[in-house]
């Protein structure tokens, strides 16, 4: 198994093992998933995992959004690139059973997703790191104000790497966070489907 080697040079038959984070799932056909991934390596890649709703084997947690674990990627026959297994190694089980730390670590993924091109490795170990410590930030915060200051922090980061945006020596605030939220929307020429879900949260860290 090769854990250096660049996917333009992935020959058929050989794999590599990368650290990974999820990005986004749909499902594919009867028991497939294409998912985008972040690595610390070769960026944010598209790839299909064959049978990842039904293998425990291969994908012990079936391969869910927020993951982080180790994918190892295989060029298949069509040329594709696919997930042959995913080992996680933690899945942030307080944002999934919290409503407003799910919604806010789904905001971050879609706006990560939306603004990082496809296989640019360029700086990708820090823009996994970004994110990376967002997720764990927003996972143990101890309260929604917390968990939305990670988000700023985290976003603020990312425009700033992607030359967007430098809002880094701002205070975080909810007009920052539009501010943020807009220039991506702005750069990316898509709405954010998760931004309509922040009016309510704000609203009930004023009410605080």
């Amino acid at each position: 198994m090769s854990t250096a080697q660049p996917l333009e040079k992935l020959k058929k038959g050989q794999d590599v093992a990368v650290p990974a984070l999820v990005l986004r799932i749909r499902p594919y056909r009867d028991s497939d998933i294409i998912a985008h991934i972040l690595t610390p390596s070769l960026g944010k890649v598209s790839v299909i995992a064959r049978h990842a709703r039904g293998s425990r084997k291969r994908f012990p947690s079936s391969l869910d959004l927020f993951d982080r674990g180790s994918a190892r990627l295989a060029r298949e026959r069509n040329g594709a690139l696919g997930v042959k297994e995913f080992s996680p190694s933690h899945s942030l089980q307080k944002i999934r059973r919290d409503l407003d730390k799910l919604t806010l670590a789904s905001l971050l993924c879609e706006a990560f997703d939306l603004i990082l091109q496809e296989e640019s490795a360029d700086d990708s170990q820090e823009v996994f790191e970004i994110l990376d410590l967002s997720l764990n930030a927003i996972d143990e915060a101890a309260d929604l104000k917390g968990s939305l200051r990670a988000v700023f922090v985290a976003l603020s980061s990312l425009t700033k790497h992607a030359g967007i945006l430098d809002l880094s020596e701002s205070q975080p605030g909810s007009r920052g966070l539009h501010t943020i939220l807009d220039s991506i929307e702005r750069f990316t020429e898509r709405r954010l489907a998760t931004r309509s879900t922040l009016a309510p949260m704000l609203k009930k860290i004023s009410a605080g």
